[in-house]
């Protein structure tokens, strides 16, 4: 084996023979779902204000599959963005920037064979001295073709030198030794260059070079297995990869998960915000009783971050983390960085469950964000929106007050590329005005711009009137937001009526039998009721436990390629992660939408099953 890696490392030698390319000042970037200004902007370092200057317009919209210039502003030490063009392979990549396969797999842990495409942004990073490939392709020598295998061995021998040596008998010559072995003179007399100025005499050792056509054909050979190793499929050398960075998972079968959250448990009065990450740690221990019930095994240790103006360096530099598995929290953005840090020397996933905007799921492959940052979120609710109403009538009611302006803009823009009509009326015009926006045939909803209650308080009593006076073939609908499940307490009857429709990452509906089973086993567990709020933070806690618990225990370390196939019943929550680009983290894109009829009935809607 040690032969052979040597062999590779000549052919390494040999073939990457480039120097590294310069970075360029500026990449294309082409836009994702969901991607906005701010998610862009965070994941190349760079501001909204240097992406506008370069790409004038896009302050105002960005639409999906558009491109946009991108200053690098990649420090050389850590590398360079580089946007994939035509012809461009992993191989020919490692090849012009001096960088092995290996090193580009592990900058950019979200590129596969399958994404590896035109258009697709990866970090290249810096040339180094070492070369990883070697072994990589040393581990991997069982799915390498034998043939392969010789082009290699090919291609790294060195130049034949001589043929072998010859000792001079009586009588022999320059002339007829080079007539013997087929060369030139001038070949014999550069191979001993001492015998241009001595005579050849009986009993001298002399070289035997190969001939100029030998030379040649040597040449032509290793230019072909040159070639044909370029040639190697991308797929080829993903799989070289993955082979020798397959994780290894623990012996012992258990798993060891930390929770860090501000509890501030050495206060001697606990507020609202501390009883609720009481509760989730609460949801956490439900979860890990469920999972002890199947045979899955957790320590869970708990730490307190305390407040948001501390830090935490203290603990991650303890020693005490060092067997865990995985981390949920923390909570404050100081204390995020930290544990980002941390994570990504470590490899442990990062779990995010209080924070919709934590910028460092853009650069962090370990970081798990449970809550959407808003655009992501918004572009899903936009999809699902047209999937359950595929005939709309959009009737955008405008109160002057708490506007929503980014989730109601990207909606206009959504209906323009569909070329749905919209039309927009004030909160405070008559009931009959509303009324005369109606359309026969269509599916009428009405969206306020207003996510707050007193707007709603006014609209729901003119939205009872349309509904009661309308003609008998005109259908109506209101549509709105999470915080309308907030509200249904003192408006149920009406939200009935109109038959309400709001969208939202979390929903319990206490009617079934999952929640009414969770409820029971909390007030078993903890002698009380859940505190009320939303979302519900002992179910929170819950639901991702069990979830990111259960993929470990079923997939191992490989469990982020296969979050996405588990099936776990949750009492709140939905799971469905994306990562954010190549060399990043996951965020959660679930939404679910919830549906009041005016038959007086709740349905959730998951528009992934």
């Amino acid at each position: 084996m040690n032969i052979f890696r040597k062999t590779i490392t000549a052919v390494l030698m040999a073939v990457f023979f480039c120097l590294q390319a310069g970075a360029q000042e500026y990449f294309l970037h082409t836009v994702t779902k969901g991607q906005g200004l701010y998610s862009i902007s965070r994941m190349y370092g760079v501001t909204e204000d240097d992406i506008i200057k370069v790409n004038p317009g896009s302050e105002k919209v960005i639409k999906v599959g558009q491109e946009l210039r991108i200053p690098n502003r990649k420090q050389p030490s850590s590398g360079h963005f580089h946007t994939i063009q035509k012809g461009e392979t992993l191989y020919r990549l490692s090849v012009e920037n001096r960088v092995s396969v290996k090193e580009i797999c592990d900058a950019n842990p979200g590129l596969s064979a399958e994404n590896f495409k035109i258009g697709q942004v990866i970090i290249i990073p810096a040339s180094s001295d070492e070369d990883p490939l070697a072994s990589t392709i040393e581990q991997a020598s069982e799915i390498i073709p034998e043939s392969t295998r010789q082009d290699m061995e090919t291609v790294a021998s060195e130049a034949p030198g001589f043929k072998g040596t010859h000792t001079v008998a009586r009588r022999e010559t320059i002339y007829k030794l080079s007539k013997m072995y087929g060369i030139t003179e001038e070949e014999f007399l550069d191979a001993n260059p001492e015998f241009r100025s001595k005579k050849l005499r009986k009993g001298a050792v002399v070289n035997i070079p190969y001939s100029k056509e030998e030379l040649a054909q040597f040449e032509r050979e290793r230019n072909e297995a040159r070639s044909r190793i370029e040639s190697i499929p991308d797929s080829t050398l993903f799989r070289m990869n993955d082979i020798i960075s397959e994780p290894q998972d623990r012996d012992d079968g258990i798993l060891t998960a930390a929770l860090i959250l501000p509890f501030s448990l050495d206060d001697d009065t606990a507020s609202t915000d501390q009883k609720k990450m009481v509760e989730f740690y609460q949801g956490m221990l439900l979860a890990l009783e469920r999972l002890k019930n199947e045979n899955v095994s957790v320590n869970l240790k708990l730490f307190d971050s305390k407040g948001e103006n501390t830090s935490i360096q203290p603990l991650l530099e303890s020693g005490k983390l060092d067997d865990v598995d995985i981390i949920f929290g923390p909570r404050w953005p100081r204390h995020i960085t930290e544990a980002a840090q941390w994570s990504t020397r470590n490899k442990v996933p990062l779990v995010l469950p209080m924070n919709s905007n934590a910028d460092d799921v853009f650069n962090n492959p370990y970081v798990y964000q449970l809550n959407t940052p808003q655009s992501y979120s918004h572009q899903e609710i936009y999809d699902h929106f047209l999937k359950q109403f595929r005939n709309p009538n959009v009737i955008i009611l405008d109160a002057e007050e708490f506007r929503k302006n980014d989730f109601i803009d990207g909606l206009k823009n959504t209906l323009d590329d569909h070329r749905i009509s919209y039309t927009t009326i004030q909160v405070d015009t008559a009931a009959q005005s509303i009324s005369n926006a109606l359309v026969a045939g269509k599916q009428n909803i009405f969206i306020l711009n207003s996510s707050n209650s007193g707007p709603l308080n006014t609209m729901l009593p003119v939205l009872q009137i349309i509904n009661r006076t309308k003609d008998p073939g005109i259908e109506t609908h209101l549509f709105g937001y999470p915080e309308y499940q907030y509200y249904a307490y003192d408006h149920m009857d009406e939200m009935y009526e109109v038959d309400t429709w709001f969208y939202s990452w979390f929903y319990t509906n206490n009617t079934l039998r999952e929640s009414i089973d969770f409820n029971t086993s909390f007030r078993r567990a903890f002698s009380r009721q859940m505190m009320v709020s939303y979302p519900s933070y002992a179910s929170y806690g819950y639901d991702t436990g069990y979830y990111f618990l259960k993929g470990l225990a079923t997939y191992g370390k490989d469990f982020e390629n296969n979050l996405n196939r588990l099936r776990t019943n949750p009492v709140q929550m939905g799971f469905k992660f994306e990562r954010v680009n190549n060399w990043g983290g996951f965020i959660n894109r679930k939404i679910f939408f919830v549906h009041f009829s005016n038959d007086y009935k709740v349905e959730k809607i998951d528009f992934d099953r």
